[in-house]
């Protein structure tokens, strides 16, 4: 119904209104304390949350050791969490587009983390089932859980704060995109740093990992709570029509219209499907045939949206290298540290936990960005030197290639060391471990460049999806970065499986294995990838130029020939900009 479709309370805004006022959008005069409130609600949840999530990605691969898994089945087990959370994005936004709403699906998700976190702790203490290699199987329901927790929360998080704060301005906004990104990489820090320490300290494993599971799920529950708490201060939009349907109804139109015109054309005559498009300039794209006047059920606008996906889908596929690098943060590099000595005293009283190792990544990451955004872009502005996205981006993939030989080259000198009989015996979670006397703390350079990598091609590569696609399809574009790092999960799975045992065999055999080939051959892909889109960028940047030394009426005779060049004034309207209640 049309009422539906217009905001409750909603007064009509005068053109040329301030964009600043709540009345222009929602109806509601925006109360900056109120705002404030809600938006600290928003993120101290959203700080719990990701707390127990990176715990768990952090200590995962220990656990799963200590309970007799290989490094195989460990490793592809914390990579196929990470997955699901990936994929379950995509769901999470239809669902909060299309059913729920955000507020309610978040509460859904913070629910399924509750409950995964606690059947973990039951693992943990030995009353369900039990931390081994017979009940992995088992564990994958508690994985999955977990994951689909993860995605749901994940889709929906950063859109339900800035629609508390966005009636403030674009300067509101930013501001709690700064601070989101901020609480993201501070619950990490806390939860890798504080609870890794809990898992290791105890006599017993159950008992370190009961405390730890324990302490993850206490703050997913408290997430949950200061949400609900929260809920009087929220502005909270009545779910639509889901734009990723839209998108998807879209490809299909445009798939099926494509197919029965060249179906039609061939019954017709062979020869004239050959001559049918003599001009192909004006000839109309696949995804075209989803427009009315082409037979679909789509605006031009619509359907012009979704063609702006392309670009976006294509950076992502292009990040897939740097993504399988950035999880050896939660695999690769915590197999490797295992087989480092751990021991940092004298007379290795302490043990420093192998996944404290990830925290100079986010110690990088929380440094780096103010650096960057309140020195060095600044500096580079007031000189006439703008650094592209795309050039950030580029940066960041050489500094992930970096990282994996840093790891591949720590990798053969440990091995080095061990054949030359500098062998370490070490106890971690009561379970021995053999290494070489190289010091764990010869992986801080890999894990500080993986960091800079993140704030480089990480952050560009979101701010370049944010802003290049659509306002209607932003949810679907931020759906598809996710995934797109979920086949990157996946893809470092495929690998691992197809490697071992040749090259990660089983933790006793570490050193029969070539766990530094892993690594040299991530740094590989890498590689080609970084090259192959530097070459792009300066075919691009020569095109541009000799599109810049056209004259003016070369180009505008160019415009003037090419199809839709404009889209209409219209766009669609998100379907979620209905209020229900503030």
């Amino acid at each position: 119904m049309e009422g539906e479709r217009t905001p409750l309370l909603r007064k009509p805004s005068p053109i040329g209104s301030s964009p600043n006022l709540a009345t222009q959008s929602s109806g509601l005069q925006w109360d900056p304390v109120r705002g404030t409130k809600a938006a600290t609600c928003v993120l101290l949840a959203l700080t719990l949350e990701r707390l127990a999530y990176y715990a768990l990605l952090a200590n995962l691969l220990v656990f799963l050791s200590l309970g007799g898994n290989t490094p195989k089945e460990a490793m592809t087990a914390v990579l196929v969490v990470g997955a699901i959370a990936h994929f379950s994005a995509l769901g999470g936004g239809w669902l909060a587009d299309g059913a729920l709403g955000r507020y309610w699906t978040l509460i859904l998700g913070l629910g399924l983390y509750v409950i995964g976190f606690a059947m973990l702790t039951a693992v943990a203490g030995g009353i369900l089932w039990s931390n081994t290699h017979a009940s992995l199987p088992q564990l994958y329901i508690i994985f999955t859980c977990i994951g689909v927790a993860a995605g749901t929360v994940r889709a929906n998080f950063p859109s339900f704060g800035a629609e508390q704060v966005r009636h403030g301005g674009g300067e509101s906004v930013r501001k709690f995109f700064n601070w989101y990104y901020w609480c993201v990489n501070s619950g990490s820090l806390l939860g890798v740093g504080f609870l890794s320490l809990v898992a290791q300290e105890p006599a017993t494993v159950a008992g370190g990992f009961l405390a730890a599971w324990g302490g993850a799920g206490a703050g997913v529950t408290l997430a949950l709570v200061l949400l609900a708490v929260g809920k009087p201060y929220y502005v909270i939009y009545r779910p639509g029509s889901s734009p990723l349907l839209s998108t998807l109804r879209i490809l299909h139109q445009g798939i099926s219209g494509c197919w029965n015109l060249r179906k039609s054309n061939l019954q017709r005559s062979p020869a004239l499907s050959s001559r049918s498009n003599p001009n192909p300039v004006n000839s109309p794209s696949w995804l075209d045939y989803a427009k009315m006047r082409y037979g679909g059920s789509h605006h031009d606008s619509t359907v012009e949206d979704v063609k702006k996906l392309g670009s976006v889908l294509l950076l992502l596929l292009l990040l897939l290298p740097y993504w399988l690098v950035f999880f050896q943060i939660e695999t690769g590099f915590q197999e490797q540290g295992v087989h480092l000595k751990i021991g940092l005293a004298p007379d290795n009283t302490f043990n420093i936990p192998t996944s404290w190792l990830s925290l100079f990544d986010q110690l990088f990451i929380l440094g780096l960005i103010p650096l960057l955004n309140g020195f060095v872009y600044p500096a580079l502005d007031r000189r006439g030197v703008r650094v592209t996205l795309f050039g950030r981006i580029a940066v960041g993939m050489a500094l992930s290639l970096c990282a994996a030989v840093s790891a591949g080259l720590l990798e053969t000198i440990s091995m080095q060391h061990w054949h030359d009989g500098h062998h370490v015996e070490q106890i971690i979670h009561n379970r021995k471990y053999n290494s070489s006397d190289v010091s764990v703390l010869w992986q801080v350079p890999q894990y500080c460049l993986v960091g800079m990598a993140e704030v480089f091609a990480g952050v560009a590569g979101l701010e370049y999806v944010y802003s290049t696609a659509p306002k209607p399809l932003q949810a679907v574009a931020m759906g598809l970065l996710s995934a797109v790092e979920g086949i990157g999960s996946l893809l470092g799975t495929a690998l691992i499986g197809a490697l071992s045992p040749a090259w990660i065999p089983q933790d006793r055999d570490h050193f029969q294995g070539h766990l530094d080939y892993y690594f040299f051959l991530l740094a590989g892909i890498q590689g080609v990838t970084l090259v192959g889109f530097t070459i792009s960028l300066i075919i691009k940047r020569g095109s541009n130029s000799r599109t810049a030394a056209l004259p003016d009426s070369s180009r505008i005779s160019n415009l003037s020939q090419t199809p839709n060049s404009r889209s209409s004034g219209t766009t669609v309207s998100s379907s979620t900009n209905t209020v229900l209640s503030s």
